[in-house]
């Protein structure tokens, strides 16, 4: 979802309405949006469902990649296998990966694909690759029967031929004592986040419902110098003087752009 609407981005140009036409406009506000967001500020300002792992350091603070949060659906330490599968044929090579919407079977060059969303449950799962031929899979515990398989890990690669087990994982059971700042996006957890490899895991929503007046001004006022530069084909040009009008661009972006995203937007590296 764009962040500037292109209408106000024509009215802050002071161009005439036609000017929606043009897609070289419509490609710089892409661009602008893209480039804020990714490069510059290193985070998405829109409402959007994060799955994520995070290393856990001992401490009692965590700080999750984006913010403010909107809603945090699990908050997980560690994992557990919940299916086991391998390929009964003798072969050159067989493997097992899990992908955010499938899970793939790749014996000697034939691929299988199985749907999360076709095959919604870990039991359903489980029947449809003991389908194929070759290949066999188990639940490790009864329990898991009806757990969504949307919520395996991602793994790829897992090499599974000639018998060999390998193991697909959920997050373990959520934890029930820890406190979000929806701010800031930090969680704090008195008995700390245990020393681990991308083993905490975190499901949850972040980003801005309503994008303040004062970024979409920032990016208007990208926009508006770069589109400028554009008309006037003067790309690389730090300052020039033409018919009696003089024009000045900052080496970088306008510095009442910067100001606002340095202030309130951007994220910095520690």
């Amino acid at each position: 979802m764009a962040l500037v609407d292109m209408a106000d981005a024509i009215f802050f140009l002071g161009l005439e309405e036609s000017a929606s036409e043009d897609f070289n406009l419509v490609a710089i506000r892409d661009s602008v949006e893209a480039w804020v967001q990714n490069i510059y500020c290193r985070r998405t300002f829109t409402v959007t469902t994060y799955k994520e792992k995070y290393n856990g350091t001992g401490g009692k603070y965590l700080t999750l990649d984006n913010y403010p949060i909107v809603s945090l659906s699990r908050l997980s330490i560690g994992t557990d296998d919940v299916i086991s599968i391998k390929n009964t044929n003798t072969g050159a090579h067989a493997a097992v990966s899990v992908n955010p919407t499938s899970v793939v079977l790749v014996k000697d060059g034939t691929t299988n694909t199985l749907s999360l969303t076709t095959y919604s449950t870990m039991t359903t799962l489980v029947d449809a690759i003991n389908l194929l031929s070759g290949w066999t899979a188990a639940l490790l515990s009864s329990s898991f029967a009806s757990y969504p398989s949307s919520i395996l890990l991602e793994k790829y690669g897992l090499q599974c031929i000639n018998n060999n087990l390998v193991y697909l994982s959920q997050p373990d059971e959520g934890e029930d004592d820890f406190e979000v700042n929806p701010t800031t996006g930090i969680i704090y957890s008195p008995f700390g986040f245990p020393v681990g490899v991308r083993n905490i895991y975190v499901d949850y929503s972040a980003g801005l419902s309503t994008i303040p007046e004062d970024l979409k001004l920032a990016i208007k006022l990208i926009i508006k110098e770069i589109y400028q530069r554009r008309s006037e084909e003067s790309f690389g040009v730090s300052s020039f003087s033409t018919g009696g009008i003089s024009v000045s661009f900052a080496e970088e972006i306008p510095i009442q752009a910067k100001t606002i995203l340095d202030g309130k937007y951007r994220k910095y590296l520690l």
